[in-house]
């Protein structure tokens, strides 16, 4: 349990706050690059309970400023975006990217005014189709982690988003929870002999956990017994402050890795980012897209959004949500399915908006299976301490260090886990992921 003190320390993230000194000292996934376009309609954008307005120029450069005209309040959202710059239709006070004001021409020609006046705008980078948002002090601007799915090609990565009634921090703690997965997303009736050999092995339903600290946050091991000899490893990360990654196609040549991060919008609302990638392949029809299969997994794909809306987040909208029941289908419950919620995501976003807006942890009680979701409290708030002591967090003096992958495999007892299949864990370009048997 955390006392009510120490969880609004972590989960506050607007200006001001312990937790949004911390998440501001990060670059921020803000926007997908082709949510805009040159001279294109403005993005409302909400990040850490900032109301922002995103553009990009005739030059292509990405502006994210507030979303009131320093003039007399109007939305520039309603602006035109032309000429190198957003010019508010109140009365044609026109920004640039960097919220310089371009021109007032409602006021004298040899006024000096225009200079005295800076709408509030943030850094913006941009790399493979994510535009990255940087809110914390303009001395410190680090460079953007080396999140494998955002620096593959094109064609070997997938990424939705999807919004979540909920704080961030429950979103987080239910992905990054080993243990969920063998009831929240199971099969009621199975034939071992059927499966897969990971799904054989992951029948077990109390495996045991180790946890290894390192420089981006933490690698989570979950062991289970594979044979008389042998066990059976299923290894994710967390990544700080809100990232992780976790196994999707385990057993195949040459498998797809997945991962997720919960970027608070404000203290109740969290966009969940949901990446499909692979370090050495073309993504197939099947882990992209529309697909079926893609469609029951952890991605929103274009039949499972609601109608598009102007509102931030509104084309990342989910069908499935609180006000139908996330879609739950009882019988489906009691004949193939411990949770009758169809789909991994809405499964999970079920469980963890039920537990309210802000989930309350002072009648909580962890059990040894919790240990990960624990330790990563305490790098939040080891973070919170480190920030109010004018350091910096933990991961963004280690950029590259944010290149891993989840992976699985089967090692004798006795070997070390955070040792096997160290190549593929740590992201090495020519490093093939372990064969089950």
């Amino acid at each position: 349990m955390l006392s009510r003190e120490l969880n609004e320390r972590i989960v506050r993230v607007g200006a001001g706050t312990p937790m949004g000194a911390v998440l501001r000292a990060y670059w921020l996934p803000a926007l997908l690059s082709d949510e805009i376009q040159c001279d294109g309609a403005p993005l409302r954008v909400r990040l850490l309970g900032e109301d922002l307005v995103a553009f990009r120029d005739s030059s292509g450069q990405v502006g994210l400023i507030q979303s009131h005209c320093p003039h007399r309040g109007a939305s520039l959202f309603f602006g035109r975006n032309e000429g190198a710059g957003l010019r508010c239709v109140y009365h044609g006070w026109k920004f640039d990217a960097h919220g310089t004001c371009l021109e007032m021409p409602n006021e004298p020609p040899n006024s000096a005014f225009q200079a005295r006046v800076q709408a509030a705008a943030y850094p913006t980078s941009e790399r493979n189709g994510v535009v990255w948002a940087y809110l914390g002090p303009r001395s410190e601007i680090p460079e953007l982690p080396d999140l494998e799915w955002n620096l593959v090609p094109a064609a070997q990565r997938y990424v939705t988003k999807r919004v979540q009634q909920c704080n961030w921090v429950q979103a987080v703690e239910g992905g990054i929870d080993p243990s969920h997965s063998g009831f929240l997303h199971a099969a009621l009736h199975v034939d071992p002999s059927a499966l897969r050999p990971r799904d054989r092995y992951r029948l077990d339903k109390r495996p045991r956990f180790a946890l290894l600290e390192t420089a981006y946050g933490l690698r989570i091991g979950a062991r289970r017994p594979a044979d008389a000899q042998r066990v059976y490893w299923s290894v994710t990360h967390f990544m700080m402050p809100f990232y992780n990654v976790f196994n999707t196609s385990g057993g195949e040549p040459e498998p797809s890795v997945g991962g997720f991060a919960w970027v608070p919008m404000d203290d109740t609302t969290t966009l969940a980012w949901c990446f499909t990638w692979n370090p050495r392949r073309q993504l197939r029809d099947d882990e992209q897209g529309d697909h079926p299969r893609v469609r029951t997994g952890v991605h929103l794909t274009p039949s499972a959004r609601l109608p598009t809306t102007s509102a931030p987040g509104g084309a990342w909208r989910p069908v499935a949500n609180r006000s139908n029941d996330y879609l739950l289908d009882r019988d489906l419950q009691r004949t193939r399915r411990f949770f009758g919620v169809p789909g991994i995501s809405p499964q999970d976003a079920a469980v963890q908006e039920s537990m309210g807006p802000i989930a309350d942890r002072t009648d909580e009680h962890l059990g040894s299976s919790d240990s990960a979701l624990i330790q990563v409290r305490r790098l939040w708030l080891n973070a919170v301490d480190e920030r109010a002591r004018g350091g910096i967090p933990l991961g963004i003096a280690s950029p590259h260090g944010y290149r891993v992958r989840a992976t699985e495999f089967v090692i004798d007892a006795e070997e070390d886990w955070t040792s096997a299949a160290a190549d593929w864990v740590t992201g090495r370009p020519e490093a093939r992921s372990p064969l089950l048997t």
